[in-house]
């Protein structure tokens, strides 16, 4: 899919300009002054800064000048001027697994041809049509690299484009490298120059990288990923959009990048994150939307691991239990993790509200929450209830874990039938493997554990203990 950039699109990066970048997005790589925030590949000497500009004369031995660190997509602008006999170029996406270099040429060489002069892609792609090349003055050269498409433009024209699925010797080409300029490479007495390097880096823009993690194409989808990850919060909105409406592979792609970014946020002290992130999840949460959306199904599950139980958290979340569907049900995993006092007492009030097909699955929830808080209303259904209801508040009861469901569970246990029996002796065994219990309270449940067994396997088990 090829990509063009829209000034509304960029508008939204040029808003939130940081210092030291433009009202259009772009930073400067080179301050004017000296050769900070760059790397020579070869004799340091062959680059110097002249009158605020980078200055390369012939026979040096530089090679080339590349920035500090790597860039995926981006729009890289320039101006150059060279000598009578001057030849040099702009790298792009240079590493490892190589890039491309865009010619920068004086005219010396008059039967040089179209796929090696000024605006050509060197070697890969042709100058069409060709640029004005005459030395000793100043000129400016624009690259736009979105994903595998890129676009040259010399004195505002283009020059060369290419999509690298379309020219084959540039199939595999890497879309992640360093930037730079090529040395002044033919003899002594020329030189090149260059001046206003300035660069916007389109992976800092969330609106864009979306569009990468869209696309079908596994490797753009991969780039995407990493640079959503890195963006973090700011992305969580558009991340939600593709979950909601996008194909198989684009929402898994984008659950995962979720996943990280939600992780990140709940790390210790990164607080500032996860207050951005819980923001955009409960917006979503509070939106319209069926009780089968799965970007709001997302956003509950997702709640759950930035894990905070603020009251508008548990306002939504409680919500969305009513609604019923994929909603519902990642809304009660969401308040089966999130710790504090309110999301308990929010889960009882939901069961003593909600009629019995629902009550099983917020009776588990509440015992896995592990807090004694919900021991009441464990036990009031343990011992009123019937059918699935009462298993389920037994079994929440042993997932609780505590000293205080062992009196319970033996009175529920107490003459009945074999198959409540079988379930409390079960609950008991679960609270025996309980962290914090202590050994007096792990000898009562034993002892109650052993009065009700009902099965052979379960005597064996209470026996051995």
């Amino acid at each position: 899919m090829r990509l063009w950039m829209t000034l509304g699109l960029l508008a939204a990066l040029a808003a939130g300009a940081s210092a030291g970048t433009t009202s259009d997005g772009f930073v400067s790589l080179f301050n004017g002054r000296d050769l900070d925030g760059w790397v020579v590949a070869s004799n340091p000497e062959g680059f110097r800064v002249v009158d605020g500009c980078i200055h390369s004369d012939g026979g040096k031995g530089g090679q080339w000048i590349r920035t500090t660190r790597q860039y995926g997509n981006f729009v890289l602008r320039m101006e150059w001027m060279l000598s009578r006999v001057g030849n040099s170029g702009v790298f792009i996406r240079n590493g490892k697994e190589g890039g491309f270099e865009v010619q920068l040429l004086a005219p010396w060489t008059p039967h040089r041809d179209d796929l090696h002069c000024t605006g050509s892609m060197y070697g890969f792609v042709p100058a069409n049509p060709r640029p004005d090349e005459t030395p000793l003055r100043w000129r400016s050269v624009e690259v736009t690299a979105e994903y595998k498409h890129v676009t040259v433009r010399i004195d505002g024209i283009i020059c060369s484009e290419a999509d690298y699925d379309q020219v084959p010797s540039m199939k595999d080409m890497a879309l992640v490298g360093y930037v730079g300029m090529q040395d002044s490479h033919t003899g002594a007495g020329e030189w090149v120059k260059f001046r206003n390097i300035e660069i916007k880096d389109l992976d800092q823009d969330p609106a864009f990288v979306a569009t990468g993690l869209v696309q079908d194409d596994p490797a753009v989808r991969r780039l995407a990923f990493d640079a959503a990850v890195k963006l973090g919060a700011p992305m969580t909105g558009p991340l939600l959009n593709i979950v909601k409406g996008g194909g198989a592979a684009q929402t898994h792609t984008a659950e995962m990048a979720l996943g990280r970014i939600v992780a990140s946020a709940s790390a210790p002290g990164a607080e500032k994150q996860a207050s951005a992130v819980r923001g955009v999840l409960l917006a979503r949460m509070e939106g319209r939307g069926g009780n089968d959306a799965p970007d709001r199904a997302c956003a509950a599950r997702l709640l759950g691991i930035v894990g905070c139980g603020d009251g508008r958290t548990v306002q939504a979340l409680t919500k969305a239990l009513s609604t019923g569907g994929t909603v519902s049900a990642a809304a009660l995993e969401a308040m089966q993790r999130i710790p504090g006092r309110a999301m308990t007492e929010a889960l009882i009030e939901a069961l003593r509200q909600a009629d019995a097909t629902r009550q099983p699955a917020l009776l588990l929830a509440l015992g896995a929450r592990r807090d004694e808080a919900a021991i009441s209303a464990l036990a009031d259904a343990a011992r009123t209830k019937r059918g699935d209801v009462q298993l389920a508040a037994v079994h929440a009861l042993g997932i609780l874990g505590s000293a205080k469901a062992i009196p319970v569970l033996r009175g529920v246990g107490t003459g009945a039938p074999d198959q409540l029996r079988q379930a409390v002796v079960d609950a008991l065994i679960t609270i025996l493997d309980a962290r914090n219990l202590d050994e007096a309270a792990r000898l009562d449940a034993l002892r109650a554990a052993r009065e009700l067994a009902v099965t052979d396997a379960q005597k064996r088990a209470v026996g051995a203990r």
